[in-house]
């Protein structure tokens, strides 16, 4: 059940991370926890090493929680705690991902969001232009930043950000809240 005292305990374990490997596992342990408390999800695997990748987290959607109902049962998670916005390379593997892996959905967690130009140097809807993309494939990845976290005191309000994070990739919106 979630614990708002306990979910603030993470988020200053976040704050006060100290080397790189910290800020990454005290980010993923975030957001696990908020995973972990919404029903019929459960991690099934967490910085699962590949030969050529990484995933930070593996969930599976049993489908019994409203808001996850569009996504798919398998759904990636990638976990970004980085100092600036995370630009395409990054954003642009996690979505590959998800298509080798035949799936539809993912969520992406970037502290500091993603960059807006990194289609090309001076196009300042870059990552729109990915995110549509990937929608005329049909694959639908939501973005949510650390902000976002911040802003979060109930379960419901996680539940809340999922939706409008998911319904605003349909109207160009993926960033509004």
């Amino acid at each position: 059940m979630f614990d708002l005292p306990t979910y603030q305990g993470l988020l200053a374990a976040v704050d006060a991370a100290v080397t790189t490997t910290q800020k990454g596992d005290r980010f993923e342990e975030l957001c696990a926890y908020l995973f972990n408390n919404l029903a019929g999800v459960s991690i099934e695997g967490r910085d699962a090493v590949m030969a050529a990748e990484e995933i930070d987290i593996v969930l599976w959607n049993a489908q019994t929680e409203e808001v996850l109902r569009p996504f798919d049962n398998t759904i990636l998670v990638e976990c970004k705690n980085w100092s600036s916005p995370v630009g395409a390379p990054s954003f642009d593997s996690f979505i590959s991902k998800v298509r080798r892996r035949t799936l539809k959905t993912g969520i992406f967690i970037a502290a500091n969001g993603v960059t807006g130009d990194f289609l090309n140097s001076n196009n300042g809807s870059g990552a729109i232009d990915l995110i549509k993309a990937a929608l005329g494939e049909g694959i639908r990845v939501i973005i949510i930043n650390r902000a976002d976290l911040d802003a979060i005191t109930t379960i419901d309000d996680f539940r809340t950000l999922i939706k409008k994070r998911y319904c605003g990739l349909f109207i160009h919106k993926p960033f509004n809240n």
